[in-house]
């Protein structure tokens, strides 16, 4: 398991999310605030490192891995933002979303069954660029 096998709606998914970061999470909340994008960042990064935590406090396990993982990628989206034009944020998601379809193409086409697959991803993953 990669992730699952990848499909369009999952794509689209994580696309509107990526989007949504960026439209409202940075650039209508900054303004709001009166802060520039790098503040707004540094800002977002903060509130969520202090979410992860007291995550410990949600009981039902599910939800913890769930709240953790969103939380976790949105802080590694701002991450990425962060060094990138912010204006061109929709080619920094293309290039997002090519590494989650590569991962997931790695895995099952070449991957999926061998002793030490996981590992052979993880050495893939660190050389696939995401910006």
């Amino acid at each position: 398991m990669a992730l699952c096998g990848f499909n369009k709606k999952m794509l689209e998914g994580l696309t509107a999310l990526s989007e949504g970061l960026v439209e409202h999470g940075l650039k209508y909340r900054c303004e709001k605030n009166g802060e520039t994008i790098d503040q707004g960042i540094k800002r977002e990064i903060s509130d969520m490192a202090r979410l992860l935590l007291e995550i410990h406090g949600i009981d039902n396990a599910a939800k913890r891995v769930m709240t953790e993982g969103i939380v976790k990628y949105a802080m590694g989206f701002y991450l990425i933002m962060r060094e990138s034009n912010i204006d061109a944020y929709k080619e920094v998601i293309e290039k997002i979303i090519d590494y989650f379809q590569s991962m997931d193409d790695k895995y099952y086409s070449e991957l999926e069954g061998k002793p030490q697959d996981m590992k052979e991803l993880i050495k893939f993953l660190d050389k696939k660029g995401v910006k």
